[in-house]
């Protein structure tokens, strides 16, 4: 019976139907194939030293364990082709799983690009020279290089960009964010970057801000919305969506300022097209006391 050469890593999926222990089929079966697909070329790369999509060439592959007890929570355990343990270096059995769950943080923060997107290739680092013989062994000794990392991160990116748009596929839609890796390391992807990722185009995630918005129209089903940023130096209008618990509420304040014409206040995060606003995801809101108009 093969054996898992580490311990496994987890993925999680949260909220909405997932608080059911539910999510839609489709979407989960092409989540964690964008997950293993993304597991097993960073894998490869760590044993093999060669970054590749092609699962030819793969010795180790992930494969997805039973579902556990706590909801939606899922394994993907490393085992080799052969079906038996084969005589791996041991440092490389000691570091593979925070290896991987890292360099999946570095490939998602890249994609995204994240402004403190260099902080997961800083641990990977860490990792490299708290573990002397790992730093000296594999790829002669360029671990300890941060930059050769970076570099490895992005060609890491650029070979898996297909596989990282399938990877948050029912995010926004039956779930609400999903996990990947162990609380220490774990890469969290919400729908604003679930968005980003899974775009064909070229997007970026930006930062969260207070912006004074108009609502010119919302869903309460979804939280799709249209709103007019009042306090941007040219006023726009750009597509939405309000993540707040508020909106179901009767007499929210987002249904209040579209039925009154008032302005509000909001917490959002855009995602960036071309160094536009492409859409605003809007987490938190209260009435504007500025009164613009």
């Amino acid at each position: 019976m093969p054996e898992p050469l580490f311990e496994p890593i987890p993925i999680a999926y949260r909220g909405l139907l997932a608080d059911h222990h539910f999510v839609d089929a489709q979407q989960f079966g092409r989540s964690l194939i964008g997950a293993t697909k993304l597991a097993n070329s960073i894998c490869h790369e760590l044993f093999w030293e060669n970054i590749t999509h092609d699962p030819r060439s793969y010795h180790i592959r992930f494969c997805v364990g039973p579902s556990r007890e706590s909801g939606l929570l899922q394994e993907i355990f490393a085992i080799s082709n052969s079906g038996q343990l084969p005589l791996y270096s041991p440092i490389l059995i000691t570091v593979a799983k925070k290896f991987i769950e890292l360099s999946i943080k570095a490939v998602i923060d890249k994609v995204l690009s994240r402004k403190d997107g260099n902080k997961a290739v800083d641990r990977i680092h860490e990792l490299a020279m708290a573990h002397s013989e790992f730093a000296r062994q594999v790829h002669e000794g360029h671990m300890r290089d941060k930059a050769w990392l970076q570099r490895m991160i992005t060609n890491m990116a650029r070979e898996n960009r297909a596989s990282v748009r399938q990877l948050p596929d029912p995010v926004g839609r039956t779930v609400n964010h999903m996990q990947i890796g162990d609380s220490s390391v774990a890469t969290v992807i919400d729908e604003p970057a679930a968005e980003v990722l899974r775009s064909p185009d070229t997007l970026s995630l930006g930062d969260k801000e207070e912006y004074v918005v108009r609502i010119h129209g919302v869903f309460k089903t979804n939280g799709a919305c249209r709103v007019e940023i009042l306090n941007e130096p040219k006023k726009k209008i750009v597509s939405g969506k309000i993540a707040d618990d508020e909106l179901g509420r009767s007499g929210n304040i987002y249904t209040r300022a579209l039925n009154e014409g008032l302005a509000i206040k909001v917490i959002a995060q855009p995602t960036i097209k071309d160094g536009k606003i492409n859409r605003l995801f809007i987490t938190q809101g209260e009435i504007s006391e500025k009164g613009l108009v």
